[in-house]
């Protein structure tokens, strides 16, 4: 059978449907064109999309994976995927990994090779689809979808049927649920749309039709080409255009050494499971409630699977130095109670992080300083190590793979700082101030991070809570105790984990205190203003962190602004109210500018409130 045929034969028989019948009569009341009309678009549509997989093809695509992925070893915890592969015999499977790089479906498709997996059917932007390789793509089950389809009923609606009848194909499917790759390195918000198409499809074919699992997937590089170019998108730089050209060089890019790429899989998720426990939850059975639920389950069993690399711990521990430059020793006695926290808590880690030792610390260091994250200069009487000048971004980048196994404790950290604002003459209730203050700052963050459930968060804030001080839920402190406390907890990380967030929001905060209520906000104007303030602070030392100046962390002030009803237009209750989560940010910054002397404090450096100081050394 040709391409033509394969394509033509599965849009024949999606058109042939009940399900298409359906959708069809009510495109057509919805939009009053005629049924051969619709039936013209429909056809185009689902060609457009249609892929299937021919092993000669899927043979040569899987021989440039090879050569695009040249870069890395593929390190895949293989113990479940028996397992899952079984149970891939009897249901469809939809894995939803993480999007870090273009080489994330090449690696996956690589991890599950050779496992007792069909190719799946990947969706991705039609902006990817190149000739001749995007020819390639749809004969190995790469499926083009459009970005944008907001004037166009068809289409979505399309999707959809394709969906569905993929799935009672007993297909495996796969997309990228972020909607692009992470700018941050952290897990971005979920995009609801394919998402939500699935679950329609998935209703849309039936109670008796087979479960379908979705699969959290997690994907974490050593070292990545890429995070260059996103780190100057963050900062305000362009992104460059996909092309022939463009791709070119990044295939070139890819032929150099960078360590290994870590696959691991979380926890299958049934379907049908998750829409009913989402839906008994949600105070009706409208999609709007329930999807988002589905996806903030899988983006929480991805947070859990993802490993902690050297790289994370590393950039975790030379970030938020006031600019200082440190000597292995003194690196060693940053990350030393980190990784031992890491240790108790039992996170997972990558098979080569070894840096309890000098030798392991100083292997993991010079990965770092080869990519040009990191330099050193040794022209003194030992070699000292900072993060490179203009790399922050890439070097938080790594960092913030894992900041969301650490929020908690950072919450923790700035709300205990805050309770000592309470009135300190009848003693401070911990529990009480902490748990109001926590609140509080899982409300300003909760655009940048996957939190637990209100009990859940109870119990790690108490979790948390006993391993700096075992026994403070029945105690009283005055101010002095509790920030004495905390420094003698020998790991202080608020300034590394939110400093940067709550930093770019209260920058976006002042500057929407100055645009006048009454008029429609410019979101893009207000957010090119902010970095540039952001930069402008950052110059003047009076900002901390340069990985603040961040469209995507701005974005989520937006964010947060839009759910508080201070976008706009109003009058001075407006402005008042714009004015009072200014103040609420500025009083955050504040305290994390407290745990930041404190920790500086506690391996004997002076504490600052000013910026990051001076640029690290040349590297020699």
């Amino acid at each position: 059978m040709g391409d033509a045929d394969h394509e033509r034969r599965a849009v024949e028989l999606v058109m042939g449907s009940p399900q298409y019948a359906e959708t069809l009569d009510a495109l057509v009341e919805r939009t009053g064109r005629t049924p051969a009309d619709l039936r013209a678009d429909s056809q185009a549509a689902l060609t457009e999309m249609a892929a299937y997989v021919d092993e000669s093809a899927s043979r040569v695509w899987d021989r440039m994976g090879r050569w695009l992925t040249r870069s890395y070893e593929v390190d895949v915890d293989a113990s479940g995927l028996s397992d899952l592969a079984e149970l891939g015999r009897r249901h469809s499977l939809v894995f939803l990994p993480n999007h870090r790089s273009y080489l994330d479906p090449l690696v996956l498709r690589a991890a599950t090779a050779g496992h007792g997996f069909p190719s799946n059917y990947t969706l991705g932007g039609i902006n990817l689809a190149m000739w001749p390789l995007s020819e390639l793509g749809k004969r190995s089950g790469l499926i083009f979808i459009r970005r944008s389809t907001r004037d166009d009923p068809v289409y979505p609606a399309m999707l959809r049927l394709y969906l569905g009848f993929l799935l009672r194909q007993h297909a495996n499917l796969e997309w990228y649920f972020e909607g692009g790759r992470t700018r941050t390195g952290k897990l971005r918000p979920p995009r609801m749309g394919v998402l939500r198409y699935l679950v329609d499809a998935f209703r849309a074919n039936g109670e008796g039709s087979d479960d379908a699992y979705l699969v959290p997937v997690s994907i974490v590089y050593d070292q990545q080409h890429e995070v260059s170019a996103l780190s100057l998108e963050e900062s305000g730089g362009k992104k460059a255009p996909e092309s022939l050209t463009w791709l070119y060089r990044f295939a070139r890019a890819q032929g150099r050494r960078r360590g290994r790429v870590h696959v691991r899989f979380g926890p299958p998720l049934s379907l049908r499971e998750a829409l009913t426990d989402a839906g008994s939850r949600a105070e009706s059975d409208d999609l709007t409630e329930v999807v988002p639920r589905v996806a903030f389950e899988v983006a929480h069993r991805i947070n859990a699977a993802t490993p902690i690399t050297p790289a994370a711990l590393v950039t975790f521990g030379l970030l938020d130095n006031d600019g200082r430059a440190m000597t292995l020793a003194e690196t060693l006695g940053v990350l030393e109670p980190l990784v031992a926290y890491v240790r108790r808590r039992r996170l997972p880690l990558t098979a080569d992080v070894d840096l309890g030792r000098p030798e392991g610390l100083r292997r993991a260091l010079a990965t770092l300083v080869r990519e040009g994250v990191v330099v050193e200069y040794a022209g003194g009487l030992e070699p000292v190590y900072a993060i490179a000048p203009d790399r922050q971004h890439e070097a938080a980048f790594y960092r913030n793979t894992v900041t969301h196994y650490f929020i908690d404790r950072a919450i923790l950290e700035v709300a205990l700082v805050q309770a000592t604002d309470e009135d300190p003459a009848s003693g401070i209730d911990v529990v009480a101030a902490t748990w109001t203050r926590a609140l509080a700052l899982r409300d300003l963050l909760k655009y940048e991070f996957f939190f637990a459930t209100k009990a859940e968060f109870d119990a790690r804030l108490r979790y948390e809570t006993d391993l700096v001080r075992p026994g403070w839920a029945e105690e009283r402190a005055t101010p002095g105790e509790i920030t004495g406390l905390l420094a003698d907890s020998h790991l202080l990380l608020a300034h590394r984990v939110i400093g940067p967030f709550l930093e770019a929001y209260s920058v976006v905060a002042d500057r929407l205190v100055t645009r006048e209520p009454a008029a429609p906000l410019d979101s893009d104007a207000l957010i090119a203003e902010s970095l540039g303030v952001a930069h402008q602070r950052w110059l003047q030392q009076d900002l901390h962190s340069p990985e603040s100046i961040s469209k995507d962390l701005m974005g989520g002030a937006l964010k947060l602004a839009g759910n508080r009803g201070l976008l706009g237009p109003g009058g001075d209750e407006l402005l008042q109210a714009r004015r009072r989560l200014a103040d609420e940010l500025a009083a955050a910054v504040t305290a994390i500018a407290v745990v930041r002397s404190l920790a500086l404090e506690e391996r004997g450096l002076p504490g600052s409130s000013g910026g990051a100081g001076p640029a690290p050394p040349a590297p020699r």
